[in-house]
């Protein structure tokens, strides 16, 4: 029993809990092409507050209904354990498409491949598959699951849930949290609180909690 207590303890010690606050808008270039400009910081309370921020465009092509392309890249700065902030390029395409479709609810699948070229430490690439169901209503929940991989297998395994409210307008907010398992070189078990802002502009595009 003993054993159990400091085997839970240790896990919740080593655990990190952080924020995510996101902002993007969508402006419909053409019919079937849409320019996100994205962007999100990440907080740890209590360690290292303000620790990253990133920001960059992305386009998003509309292949057929229920099915598009997606390509973009990120700059971002984070600080780093000499409490310094760093600078990294992050490039990445893929795929999302609707593998179910409601009158109340829809089920998504996104693939993609993303290229990070750091300014310290070593470039890799990393994949990403996600299963995200979305409810359709003004207000409506929403939860994922979704994995990441790179060159030496699973880097960690994403669950998430929140709700999203929209008024009919441009806009609509999310709220939300996920818990994120990680390979012990890349990380402690993370815990994230979500926020996210999105404006649409001539684009039936719906914002994407976790871009």
């Amino acid at each position: 029993m003993r054993i159990t207590i400091f085997a839970v303890s240790g896990w919740a010690a080593s655990a990190q809990t952080e924020t995510q606050h996101g902002m993007d808008g969508s402006i419909g270039l053409t019919p079937k092409l849409d320019l996100v400009i994205h962007t999100r910081i990440r907080t740890q309370p209590g360690r290292l507050g303000f620790y990253q921020i990133r920001g960059g465009p992305i386009l998003e092509y509309t292949v057929r209904r229920g099915w598009k392309l997606i390509a973009g890249y990120y700059y971002t700065q984070q600080e780093n354990s000499a409490e310094d902030f760093i600078g990294g390029h992050r490039g990445f395409a893929g795929s999302e498409g609707t593998v179910w479709n409601a009158k109340t609810a829809r089920l998504d699948l996104r693939a993609l491949a993303e290229r990070f070229e750091l300014a310290q430490g070593s470039d890799f690439t990393r994949y990403r598959v996600r299963l995200r169901i979305s409810g359709r209503r003004a207000i409506a929940p929403h939860a994922a699951v979704e994995n990441f991989l790179d060159a030496h297998g699973w880097r960690s395994t994403r669950y998430s849930a929140g709700i999203r409210a929209g008024n009919g307008s441009r806009l609509s907010l999310d709220f939300g949290y996920f818990v994120e398992p990680r390979r012990a070189n890349v990380g402690a078990l993370r815990h994230m609180w979500m926020t996210g802002l999105h404006w649409n502009f001539r684009t039936g595009r719906r914002g994407d909690p976790d871009l």
